[in-house]
């Protein structure tokens, strides 16, 4: 089946697969071939890509909350952001984490942008916990 990761900013991944694990918000959802249409909504986690067959994942992709939509034998992932696993520099995320934490720590309690800072530091961990 073809499987599409695409967000504002890129493509992330564009391919063939045998199995393909979302995290929806109704739990992990697996796809395989000649799976039934549905949409769905997703969140923030990890998209499991099997090339081969299931069980063997070939590449992992971080999410931050989207859709999918699954028809035709295919499944079209639409997230708010999607990085590969495999080409994140762990110590640039780090570096970017802890910068985040700092601006978190100086700002008073009821200031709008601790919203934003929440966020991108959720963000950061989910990069770095894999």
């Amino acid at each position: 089946m073809h499987v599409r990761i695409v967000c504002p900013e890129h493509s992330a991944y564009e391919g063939e697969a045998a199995f393909v694990a979302l995290p929806s918000t109704d739990g992990e959802l697996g796809i395989l071939p000649r799976h039934a249409s549905e949409i769905c909504a997703i969140k923030s986690g990890y998209v499991r890509v099997c090339d081969q067959r299931m069980g063997e994942v070939s590449r992992t992709f971080a999410v931050d909350g989207g859709y999918a939509q699954i028809a035709d034998d295919e499944v079209i992932v639409l997230a708010e952001r999607a990085e590969d696993l495999a080409s994140i520099n762990k110590d640039e995320v780090q570096a970017q984490l802890q910068g985040f934490e700092e601006q978190l720590s100086i700002l008073s309690e009821d200031d709008a942008r601790r919203a934003y800072l929440y966020n991108e530091i959720a963000w950061c961990k989910l990069l770095l916990s894999q």
